[in-house]
This record gives structure tokens, sequence and C-alpha cells, in this order.
């Protein structure tokens, strides 16, 4: 098996703990440069998953899409791991588009979708995203992929139809009930960051 390890700052838990129906998830922020985690992850998806994920067939990614997807900041690009038993479960992440915009997106694995994994994430990143004073998410999927649909609505993000996509844009808001520790996520988070003042919005 192999173990992903994140050293966190001195007396910091390097994770997350949320309790799953048969298990146990823990979610940390992905760094800079963090390659493994993101290639097992994407290892762990189907061929339909990747679709969903990325809105075409990927049998692998180039050698650009890599460098984007590690090229994580923590305040303009925050991605945040799951990992289940030491294994990276799903990924979710926000790129700032705007002072204070977003883009949001998240993948789960095949192996651990429908336990709850993509919640957390999602109450995760937009926990960070709001302590970030960013206030508008944007995302896009396929019109088949429910499950994101779903989540979007849950903070507050309606897609529509636009050229053969859904996509949106809205203010969001917080899930109703928490399912990660928030005040946790905002202490880590903000100890990942690699730089970059918070900003401003009006």
């Amino acid at each position: 098996m192999t173990t992903f390890a994140f050293t966190a700052p001195l007396g910091l838990t390097p994770y997350v703990a949320v309790p799953l129906i048969d298990g146990e998830a823990r979610l940390r922020p992905l760094l800079h440069g963090e390659l493994d985690p993101q290639q097992a992850v994407f290892d762990g998806l189907s061929s339909s998953s990747r679709v969903d994920r990325f809105l075409t067939g990927l049998d692998k990614l180039t050698p650009g899409m890599w460098r984007t997807l590690t090229d994580v900041d923590g305040h303009d690009h925050v991605a945040w791991l799951a990992t289940v038993d030491g294994h990276p479960a799903g990924i979710a992440r926000f790129v700032r588009v705007g002072p204070c915009t977003a883009d949001i997106a998240f993948e789960v694995t095949d192996e651990h979708q429908g336990r709850g994994i993509g919640t957390a994430l999602l109450d995760a990143v937009t926990t960070v995203a709001a302590a970030m004073r960013i206030r508008r998410l944007q995302a896009a999927a396929l019109g088949t992929n429910r499950r994101s649909q779903h989540l979007l609505a849950r903070v507050g993000v309606t897609l529509h139809p636009s050229d053969g996509l859904l996509e949106g844009e809205s203010l969001f808001h917080l899930l109703d009930e928490p399912v990660v520790d928030r005040p946790a996520v905002v202490r880590l988070a903000f100890e990942a960051r690699s730089h970059g003042p918070l900003g401003r919005c009006a």
C-alpha cells in the first residue's frame, strides 16, 4: 500500500478527518508540484468518469495538463485531496478567474463514489474559498453528470445549457450542514498557502 505523506507545521494535525458510513476519509491540501496523488486519482477514474471530469475522453493527460493541475499555490489555485486508508480517493479544486470568482471542479475515484467523499471535498474547498474572500463560483458539467449537478446546486451554483454543456456562475453559499471541521480546514489551508494577499471584494 502506498501512503502519501504530508508534513504539517509543528502542532497542526496534517489532515482533517471525515467520518464515512463505513470508515474514514482524510482531507488535506495539495502542495505545489505534488503529482503522485493526482496521478493516482486519475488512474482510479474509469473512462466515463474521466469524461465527466475533463469533458472529453482521455487515456492520459498531456504534460501541459499535468503542469496546470500541479501548479497549486494555495491562493489562486487551491486543491484538496481525500484519502481512504492511505490511498487517494478524490480531489476538489478551485482556480481563481477574477478577484472574487473561481472555477471549481472535483473528481472521486470510481471505487469510492457514493460514500460522501465528493460532499466532504466540496465542503472543504468552498470553506477555503469563502475564507479567501471568493464570492462567486463557476463550473461546467455534462448533462449526464447528475452527481456534479446535484453537488453544485447544494452550494447555490445552478448550471444551464450552453454550447452542448451545462455551465453556470453565481454567488455561492456553504453547505447548510457542515461535513468537515471548517475551522480546522481554514487553519490547514492558510498554513499551506505559498504566497499572495487575500485581496478585496466588493
